[in-house]
């Protein structure tokens, strides 16, 4: 098992391929065992880059705009680091990172979540996993 086979395993993602999600496609079940792993490289990106909750509140799982551009964030993250990628891969990903991470900002702006507390969307918005 190679150094990347060791992390990807530590956050229990798939050691070939990135694995990209349709979160539209998963039943409640699917969404709430991806919602389960993509929270644990949540934590590594939140505390590897030291973002705090006016980037990435605690209820971000209850969002789906939130979710999805996480989401979309570590597929490109493991695809950065495949053993074919190009070396300029990681750069790539942290010029992505800092696009992600402004709509991150502006999305919990306008969602109003803080800290200690959670504000539900309105019913017309679509969330994976109810608020």
């Amino acid at each position: 098992m190679t150094p990347r086979d060791d992390l990807l395993k530590s956050f229990d993602l798939a050691t070939d391929d990135p694995f990209i999600i349709c979160w539209r496609d998963l039943d409640a079940r699917a969404a709430t065992d991806e919602l389960e792993r993509l929270d644990t490289w949540v934590d590594w990106l939140a505390g590897r880059y030291n973002l705090d909750h006016k980037v990435i509140p605690p209820c971000w799982s209850h969002h789906g705009a939130l979710i999805e551009e996480l989401s979309a964030l570590r597929t490109l993250w493991e695809a950065s680091y495949l053993e074919d990628a190009a070396p300029s891969s990681p750069l790539a990903f942290h010029r992505e990172l800092d696009l992600a991470l402004r709509r991150l900002r502006e999305w919990t702006s306008r969602l109003g979540c803080s800290r200690t507390e959670h504000r539900p969307e309105t019913p017309s918005e679509t969330v994976v996993r109810g608020a």
